[in-house]
């Protein structure tokens, strides 16, 4: 009779394992990453009766996680990052422990710091100017601090000059307009992010005495109104029959500017793009270089990049976040707030940039909900409910026999 109790008691044990994952999983239904779990089991053996084996119960040997995607849900903060497809992103604790999750709700410290939902730093790799990752693999820091001003170095000079004007002879004189043809102003900074306007103007010379005959344009620059301080400013650009640039198009020394408080500019001047086309003249101009500017805004892309906008317009790539990939899912180890260890089931992970390899990509303003279908966790309540009253059933009539026999052995 005792090991008909036994037997009982390994079923309602069972039970009690099985309700206790169906009551996790519908505790965090709402909780963003969370993925569900089933446990497993298997039956115990039991007696031997005339030499054959008798079931001896059951036993929960195990614990199955469902890692399949949740749904995305969009939210209004960019830091929010939802993996579409497999991955995990990758958290230092205070320790130095390694952790995985899937919930990508982060925000970014006073520090800068990109920290999880637990308040663990996310890991990734710091990114060069370009973009390119630099291999090693650390906390992610945003800056938080102004962008530096950057001086211009180069000046790219585009647009029409209009074949159909009247050449000029003589010197430019920017103080003349009889002088030139056309002019365009660019807007440029020095070391220290103040403006400055550079202006070209140009000339139509009239064809050229070379073979094949060419039309040449002569220019001359001008910084903020002056020619004062400056090397380099002038010179000529040759357009051939097709109204293409054949000479001239990048001259071979910078123009130098001093500038007053701030150090000498160096400009690189390129006409390449010019044409020479039989319509009025329509010109413009860009450079490089930048004011100081401070944070506004943090974008993350598919690929996990992370950039920083700037007040000034311009845009820094600063890191990028790291993905992890394991051969074993099944072999993490659940740990604290829902997050995963590695073990050796599991295997070392793959890390990568996301999108590469077997790595999911990011959508970011997206957060993934757990994948737990409330529905189905509402049926296996009631299966287990249903074993766990078949069970006791069994133990209250193991527990009549029990007091019958003791009956009679008292009688």
């Amino acid at each position: 009779m005792g090991s008909s109790l036994s037997v009982t008691q390994t079923g309602l044990q069972a039970v009690e394992n099985g309700m206790g994952a169906v009551s996790d999983n519908l505790a965090n239904a709402g909780t963003d990453g969370f993925k569900s779990q089933e446990v497993n089991f298997e039956s115990l053996l039991g007696e031997f009766i005339d030499g054959n084996a008798l079931g001896g119960g059951a036993v929960a040997n195990g614990v199955s996680t469902d890692f399949s995607q949740g749904s995305i849900v969009q939210t209004n903060s960019t830091t929010d990052l939802a993996i579409q497809g497999n991955g995990f992103f990758m958290l230092q604790e205070g320790s130095g422990a390694t952790d995985y999750t899937r919930n990508g709700n982060l925000t970014i410290g006073n520090d800068g710091s990109l920290l999880a939902f637990n308040g663990a730093n996310v890991m990734g790799y710091a990114v060069n100017s370009s973009g390119v990752a630099s291999g090693v693999l650390a906390p992610i820091v945003i800056p938080q601090g102004a962008l530096a001003p950057a001086a211009s170095s180069n000046v790219g000079l585009t647009g029409n000059l209009d074949a159909g004007s009247a050449p000029i002879t003589g010197t430019i004189d920017p103080t003349n307009p009889a002088t030139y043809t056309s002019s365009v102003s660019v807007q440029l900074y020095d070391s220290l992010g103040k403006s400055h306007t550079l202006t070209v103007y140009y000339q139509n010379a009239g064809p050229t005495t070379s073979s094949p005959p060419t039309d040449q344009w002569n220019w001359t620059a001008t910084l903020d109104g002056s020619a004062t301080g400056l090397t380099n400013n002038s010179g000529s650009i040759q357009f051939n029959s097709a109204g293409a640039v054949v000479s001239g198009g990048v001259p071979s020394s910078a123009l130098t500017a001093t500038v007053a408080g701030a150090a000498p500019l160096s400009l690189g001047l390129n006409f390449a793009q010019l044409t020479q086309f039989g319509t009025a003249s329509s010109l413009s101009g860009t450079a490089d270089g930048n004011v100081a500017g401070q944070a506004v805004g943090v974008s993350i892309n598919p690929d996990g990049g992370v950039s920083v906008s700037y007040s000034n317009g311009k845009t820094a790539n600063v890191a990028q976040i790291a993905v992890a990939t394991f051969t074993s899912e099944q072999g993490l180890a659940l740990g604290a707030g829902g997050t995963f260890q590695q073990t050796d089931a599991s295997g070392a992970p793959t890390v990568q940039a996301a999108g590469a390899g077997g790595a999911g990509t990011l959508q970011s303003s997206a957060l993934e909900s757990s994948n737990v279908d409330v529905t189905n966790e509402l049926v296996n309540l009631v299966v287990l409910q249903r074993s766990f009253q078949a069970n006791a059933k069994a133990l209250q009539t193991e527990d009549q026999i029990i007091g019958t026999v003791v009956q009679l052995q008292t009688t």
